[in-house]
């Protein structure tokens, strides 16, 4: 038995050397351009897909080597993760980009003029166009703009060297690659840096939900977590943002803290407090993390109050010590130990957009990635088992959601999904494991719960497809395309259920202003007069309107690049107009009158060609929700009827887009 074991463990080994071997394969490929055997002198490199096979099938064999020896494959199930992460990097073009050139700027600054003065590292970046002329303003120490963390460009750091390493045996082989810090070795080295990041952040994340929960659920729930998240995104697409990192260094900081909660010596809150500083150091907001060891010392103060005092000291004096790079940092650039750029989003500290944030269909968090639910939800469960576990989490969540919904640009900018919750993704995952054993157990005792929803899946498909072949989308008996009838099913649906991932908040939406839920998707989450991506409201009337268009209205048309409705005498929208009359010989003056909210403006003389219509509306006709302009035509003809053709819909003009604004 022991030989067998040995025979095994040796085996184990073997295979992790190869699976480690095609991952840095894979990785030169990114960096390099180019594999080992081209970088040895080969003419050509394997097909990456056959790396890739041969990466996870070493993995695979190793990892059944490593159980019949007892042994911890985790070395196995991280390298081969890595390695499809980096095949799927290849293959997404993960590259530099988006707030990843701030925190790169950092980086190449400290590496190569070794201080934080970034504007000639903006300029080698191509940051110096009109779009980024704020980040050159002048600092009081005379220093470039930075609103961004150094944390990312710390943990990034040995990847940039081996980034280094590549572009100067590339340069030396005349490549012509350079080697200041700005080729694509060192760009495509922090791609690949996000990405190990993150998979070192699920592997503590694992660890962290092991503490409380059995195998069994821990590792479904942080499979679901990974693949069923915004964070995947941020793994093989955007890597060079801070999200994977963040990630990485709460769920660290998670388990260093779950771990040894029980006992714990002074320096071991010095530990835990450098580790959370570091944390701090790759985003800010991940000092609310902090929560959770905080009431842990609050319950052992009336125990041990000069024991808890003193643990509480030492996290705090270990906390400062882990920021302090974050604090040299702005001191040099803002000339404070602690300071806020000028050039940072706007904060609402009274306004946040919380369900939005959650429910939307602009990123909300729920909406994006409804296997959270699943970790909210499961954190209630866990309260009865764990209460100041998953209270303390709970606590987070609610003060991310207000700190994260009070941003400017709560959705997010141009992210995929809610991404600035990624510190959460480790306490949501937890809750996911009680959500998982739950229902487990839920399914164990019930079975025909899971029968009864898998039929009702059918009969939803069933139904659905009887009213697209109602709608007259295809032709009932001829051979047809699933993927364009399904995508028609999933529009039925829609229509008939709104988004489920944003219930409660569309279902409410809907009741108060008297709406479908489905239109809660794009009227909700746009401001129309006051987002601040836009500083007007505007209904492209023809063009990816049907949220706002109501009773009234044809089908849309285009006029040459112009898209259009015709309206009929009476068209109801949900909020300058442009447009033009139906016209035809001895046509009568048309006149359209608008009324908002059933408050009528005075009537508006319409022309027979394209013209902007202006009108003034007092705020007093406006009212917060969903508003209802109507606009009364003075008269509509059919086309048949006046000697303009065959058309018998009943025409009054041509509306091209609706256009609110304040003054």
């Amino acid at each position: 038995m022991d030989r067998d074991s040995a025979s095994a463990r040796q085996f184990a080994r073997a295979m992790a050397a190869m699976s480690i071997a095609g991952a840095i394969d894979l990785a030169l490929r990114l960096v390099a351009r180019r594999g080992f055997p081209r970088l040895l002198g080969f003419a050509s490199d394997p097909d990456p897909a056959f790396v890739l096979a041969a990466t996870l099938a070493a993995a695979a064999c190793g990892l059944a080597a490593a159980r019949r020896a007892r042994q911890s494959a985790a070395a196995l199930v991280i390298t081969a993760a890595i390695a499809a992460g980096l095949f799927a990097q290849a293959k997404l073009g993960a590259r530099l980009q988006s707030d990843g050139f701030y925190y790169f700027a950092y980086l190449r600054s400290l590496a190569f003029d070794r201080d934080v003065d970034l504007a000639n590292d903006y300029r080698l970046l191509g940051l110096d166009d009109a779009q980024h002329r704020h980040l050159f303003t002048p600092t009081a120490t005379g220093h470039a703009q930075s609103a961004w963390s150094i944390g990312p460009a710390l943990v990034w750091s040995p990847f940039f060297a081996g980034g280094h390493a590549v572009a100067s045996h590339l340069s030396r082989q005349g490549e012509g690659i350079d080697t200041n810090g700005t080729s694509y070795p060192y760009r495509q080295a922090v791609a690949a840096a996000g990405l190990v990041y993150g998979v070192l952040g699920l592997w503590f994340t694992y660890r962290f939900v092991l503490l409380f929960f059995p195998r069994r659920d821990a590792l479904p729930s942080v499979v679901l977590t990974a693949l069923g998240s915004f964070i995947l995104w941020y793994l093989v697409r955007e890597p060079t943002m801070s999200h994977a990192p963040s990630m990485a260094a709460v769920a660290a900081f998670l388990w260093t803290w779950g771990a040894g909660r029980e006992r714990r010596a002074a320096t071991g809150w010095l530990a835990l407090g450098i580790v959370g500083g570091l944390m701090m150091d790759v985003r800010w907001q991940n000092v609310i993390v902090f929560l959770l060891p905080a009431l842990d010392l609050l319950a052992r103060i009336r125990r041990t109050p000069r024991a808890a005092i003193a643990s509480g000291a030492a996290l705090g004096a270990g906390a400062v010590a882990g920021f302090l790079p974050q604090m040299l940092a702005w001191r040099a650039i803002y000339g404070h130990l602690l300071a806020t750029s000028p050039v940072g989003p706007s904060m609402h500290w009274l306004h946040p957009q919380i369900p939005d944030l959650l429910w939307s269909s602009r990123n909300g968090l729920f909406a994006w990635s409804p296997v959270l639910v699943a970790g909210v939800l499961g954190l209630f469960a866990l309260t009865r088992r764990h209460p100041r576990v998953a209270w303390g989490s709970l606590a987070v969540f609610a003060i991310a959601a207000w700190v994260n919904g009070a941003v400017d640009d709560w959705w997010g900018g141009a992210g995929f999904g809610m991404r600035r919750f990624d510190s959460l993704l480790p306490l949501l995952a937890l809750g996911t494991a009680a959500s998982v054993a739950y229902i487990t157990t839920l399914l164990r005792e019930r079975p025909q719960l899971a029968v009864g929803g898998a039929l009702a899946a059918m009969v939803l498909w069933n139904v659905s497809l009887m009213a697209v072949a109602a709608g007259g989308a295809y032709r009932i008996g001829e051979a047809i395309s699933f993927g364009d009838v399904g995508a028609r099913q999933v529009r039925v649906l829609h229509r008939w259920f709104g988004h489920p991932f944003s219930y409660p908040a569309n279902l409410a939406y809907a009741a108060s202003n008297r709406v479908a839920p489905w239109r809660y998707d794009l009227l909700r989450p746009y401001r129309f007069l006051a987002d601040p991506g836009r500083p007007y409201g505007r209904v492209d009337v023809g063009s990816a309107d049907a949220p706002y268009v109501l009773d009234g209205w044809h089908d849309a048309e285009h006029d040459g690049a112009v898209t259009f409705r015709w309206a009929d005498r009476t068209a109801m929208l949900l909020v300058p107009l442009q447009a033009h009359a139906f016209s035809f010989p001895g046509a009568p003056p048309q006149r359209v009158t608008i009324s908002i909210n059933g408050a009528r403006l005075d009537p508006i003389v319409l022309g027979a060609d394209w013209q902007r219509v202006e009108a003034t509306a007092p705020a007093s006709m406006w009212h917060s929700g969903v508003n209802r302009v109507l606009l009364d035509f003075e008269w509509a003809a059919r086309p048949a009827d006046v000697g303009a053709g065959g058309d018998r819909r009943s025409l009054a003009a041509a509306v091209d887009y609706v256009r609110i604004a304040i003054r």
